[in-house]
């Protein structure tokens, strides 16, 4: 565990909209042994980005592998582009809807993070490794958590 180094990380807002209501996904974080600090928080899906893993390639590995759920579109205003500056050095753009970065914890490793907003399809199959408690919240039942 590098403590002198912040990990990227991605995080994904769950959106969908049923009968013109929305909603929005939250789970529990569910870690006792890894991440006993944390476990029992609620949360939306995060993870980790592999060396050389494409963004979007991250947060759709991460919804997947957490939730069961497939991301069908991610919501924004700009379409990431892969551009080479250098013959070899493939960069990617893109535009997160938000990012965030730690910055003290008292059990946590440093990070920084790009956020999405997303639509899903498919049913729930949360990873019990990961989480529990899948909910699915309107805005102003989320507010009331806040």
């Amino acid at each position: 565990m590098d403590l002198t180094q912040s990990r990227p990380i991605v995080s994904a807002i769950i959106e969908k909209e049923e009968n013109n209501t929305k909603y929005i996904y939250l789970q529990t974080r569910w870690k006792p042994k890894t991440s006993p600090d944390y476990s029992g928080l609620l949360e939306i899906p995060a993870g980790g980005i592999e060396g050389y893993e494409e963004v979007v390639s991250a947060i759709k590995r991460e919804v997947k592998e957490e939730t069961g759920l497939d991301i069908v579109k991610i919501n924004g205003d700009y379409e990431e582009k892969l551009e080479e500056n250098i013959k070899g050095n493939k960069v990617k753009i893109f535009k997160p809807f938000l990012c965030q970065q730690m910055l003290s914890s008292t059990g946590g490793l440093p990070w920084i993070g790009f956020v999405f907003r997303c639509e899903v399809q498919g049913d729930v199959n949360i990873n019990k490794d990961e989480a529990k408690d899948p909910l699915w919240l309107t805005i102003d039942e989320l507010k009331k958590y806040f």
